[in-house]
């Protein structure tokens, strides 16, 4: 489900159609974030780490408006009219190591981690399995994907159009000092966010990410 925008109160509206309909381009943002303790956190207690992440990633996406935004069209409207998902789900890769390809699959969000971690251990086991480009979904997705085998310092995709849902990608674990970081990187058409909204990305995931460690070591003691 979908709510629409009351562009007339929406103070980025006129972003909104400048960046979506004159000159649409995509913006991005990369930087290290410290995971020492939701890495420490899931090896202790047999978690999968690219769940956690995913999961951490979820939850900011889900938090704010900008990385939930759609388009309508409406025969009252001249133009397509922005409206906002109700929630996103991330639609994530599965590598194939035999073929070197690799299964589109989604999971469902829940703000409930239990939850949200079993439905995607069971929705990447389905999609080992299936070995298909990738299994159908619905159009509250945004694109998250992990790229273990390299730390980088950027990322992106060049095409015609831009999504206005977002494209997260976090790559190789990498060592600083006593710290473990991740690089992580988001992109998303300029009509949906800026740079304070990507940066905001960033470091709400890098504290969603200690404060799911502190959960998680809870739930365990």
């Amino acid at each position: 489900m979908y709510t629409l925008i009351d562009t007339d109160s929406w103070r980025r509206y006129p972003h909104f159609r400048h960046f979506y309909d004159e000159e649409m381009c995509a913006i991005s943002l990369c930087d290290d974030i410290d995971v020492t303790d939701l890495f420490y956190t899931c090896k202790a207690t047999d978690k999968s780490f690219y769940i956690a992440m995913l999961y951490c990633a979820s939850l900011t996406v889900n938090s704010h408006d900008e990385f939930k935004l759609t388009t309508v069209d409406s025969p009252e409207y001249e133009f397509q009219m922005p409206a906002v998902w109700d929630r996103v789900d991330p639609s994530h890769n599965i590598f194939h190591e035999d073929s070197e390809t690799y299964t589109s699959t989604f999971t469902m969000f829940d703000m409930d981690f239990d939850k949200f971690y079993d439905n995607c251990r069971d929705d990447i086991a389905r999609a080992k399995r299936l070995h298909v480009m990738s299994v159908p979904c619905g159009g509250n997705i945004f694109e998250a994907s992990c790229v273990p085998w390299r730390s980088f310092t950027s990322v992106g995709t060049t095409c015609e159009s831009y999504p206005l849902s977002p494209i997260v990608v976090w790559g190789r674990l990498k060592r600083a000092g006593d710290k473990i970081l991740i690089p992580l990187s988001i992109q998303i058409n300029h009509a949906a966010a800026d740079g304070f909204h990507l940066a905001r990305f960033i470091n709400e995931t890098e504290a969603n990410c200690a404060e799911l460690a502190k959960n998680i070591r809870r739930e365990v003691l």
